[in-house]
């Protein structure tokens, strides 16, 4: 490609060469012959002035045209004839009288009044000698005339030397030229064999390629660092589905192995005689109970699969409101379980992310809230404007949403009541979401979003995996997820929403 792209840069730059050499070389020719002609007719002026026409020309003043002819003939090697009105020469120092077809055409110019034209040009293997002719005029008439006839090696022989050295310069241009498109084309696709490089060692299966940037034209240098940036989308990509491969198969062995342990124990007593129906009954119970265990955690991976490799683009959302929203599922099952809901913070909080993503993530929060605290807990859910966005509604009074003995809707239609016109927060948001559970110790909170884990003891069913959905969901428009330890013991996880545009 290089062989090719310097070729086509070296005929583009001869065309140029050519181009504007073509147009130097007539005008150096034309030149010359104008310098000639010009020359030539003001030597010829000179002798007209001094020709000495008349009944009786002097003596002297014949003698001395003369002597100019033999001495301009001497010097310069021209010959000069004065005609008369009837074409007999006069005055010569010519060897031969006889006119040639040029000169016979110059003398007819001449006598009919007209100077000879300019000469087109001379070039270097021109040999056909240049005449000139001026016209001898007396008193307004044309008395005779000046015919000059000049060979042209010499200024055949200067047009050579300026062209030579117009090609000369010409050739160390191109010389030139060829060293710059070298290292031009080389540096126009040093980047291009980058990234053919590393194309072929992700191809091979090496994902830690990348491409060096820093030199090359600035369009491949953004190909580059997008070349980068898609190298490492797919090594995360193949590295998360290897580490859910890992995890799944992991944590799916137990579950099947018990599963079919307790099945197999299930048809050995089935055969047996003293094992009672309710033995029976209670290893079909404990199988159903691995098996749908088994269940959940198979909906549970293809809920993060589908997580991580779906989802909307981000809008400006209000996050209050998809807060209250989800608040108003949950209450149900807050309810039922005995622990109270207490929706705290702004009324209106802009952000900007996908609101099905937000929703899903607070679920998963919300469950795992729910499903740690314990029997008349409390959840606190809090609404708030991160720091530098305009002011919204600043914190309320606590009002508990759901919980027993409770009216939901209408608790659910307090909490998000405010007092006075507030303007509505342009920031970013954050949601914290505080339960009265065992909480998690300090070692083990940076795990708290790792998939599969879970805190040591753990009494109540799960699979580990709805933290690391959370989490997932957050990140998927540059939102994120935090967890630290509550105020009052408990887990604190906060939702950061970044803002909006």
């Amino acid at each position: 490609m290089r062989t090719r792209l310097s070729a086509l840069l070296l005929v583009l730059i001869g065309v140029v060469l050519v181009s504007l050499g073509i147009p130097l070389i007539s005008g150096m020719a034309a030149d010359e012959a104008r310098t000639l002609h010009t020359d030539r007719m003001a030597d010829l002026s000179l002798f007209v002035s001094r020709a000495p026409f008349g009944e009786e020309p002097g003596a002297a003043e014949v003698m001395a045209l003369e002597r100019d002819l033999e001495r301009y003939e001497e010097l310069y090697g021209i010959s000069v004839t004065v005609y008369d009105a009837a074409r007999h020469p006069r005055y010569s120092n010519a060897d031969s009288a006889a006119l040639s077809v040029a000169e016979d055409a110059a003398l007819d110019t001449a006598l009919s009044g007209r100077l000879t034209e300019v000469w087109d040009h001379i070039q270097p293997w021109d040999s056909e000698p240049l005449v000139a002719a001026q016209p001898v005029v007396r008193d307004g008439d044309v008395v005779g005339a000046v015919v000059s006839v000049s060979p042209v090696e010499k200024a055949a022989n200067r047009v050579l030397a300026r062209w030579s050295i117009l090609l000369a310069a010409e050739l160390v241009a191109m010389i030139g030229a060829i060293a710059l498109v070298d290292r031009l084309a080389r540096w126009l696709l040093r980047p291009v064999a980058r990234l053919d490089e590393a194309a072929h060692q992700i191809s091979a299966g090496d994902l830690s390629a990348r491409v060096p940037t820093g030199s090359g034209p600035p369009e491949l240098r953004r190909l580059e660092a997008s070349f980068n940036d898609m190298a490492v989308h797919v090594q995360d990509a193949v590295e998360a589905q290897r580490a859910f491969v890992a995890d799944a198969s992991h944590q799916l062995r137990n579950p099947l192995a018990a599963l079919l342990m307790r099945l197999e124990g299930l048809a050995m007593t089935s055969g047996l005689p003293g094992v009672s129906k309710a033995r029976q009954t209670e290893l079909m119970e404990q199988a159903l109970a691995d098996g749908r265990h088994l269940a959940g955690t198979l909906d549970r991976m293809l809920a993060l699969a589908k997580v991580e490799n779906a989802g909307a683009p981000a809008v400006a959302l209000d996050v209050a409101a998809v807060v209250d929203e989800r608040l108003a599922f949950w209450m149900v099952v807050a309810d039922r379980r005995g622990v109270h809901i207490v929706r705290r913070g702004a009324v209106e909080a802009q952000g900007l992310h996908d609101a099905g993503a937000l929703a899903g993530a607070l679920d998963a929060v919300l469950d795992n809230a729910l499903k740690y605290s314990p029997e008349g807990g409390t959840v606190t859910v809090e609404v708030r404007s991160v720091p530098g966005a305009a002011a919204g509604p600043g914190p309320r009074d606590v009002v508990p949403i759901g919980g027993p003995s409770s009216a939901p809707m209408l608790a659910l239609a307090h909490a998000v009541e405010v007092s006075g016109p507030d303007q509505p927060p342009r920031g970013g948001a954050e949601v914290t979401v505080t339960d009265d559970g065992p909480g998690v110790s300090a070692q083990d909170l940076p795990r708290i979003a790792d998939r599969f884990w879970r805190a040591e003891g753990a009494e109540q069913e799960g699979t580990g995996l709805g933290m690391s959905i959370a989490k997932t969901l957050m990140e998927r428009h540059d939102g994120s997820l935090e967890a630290t330890t509550g105020e009052a013991g408990g887990l604190s996880v906060r939702l950061v929403i970044p803002p909006a545009s």
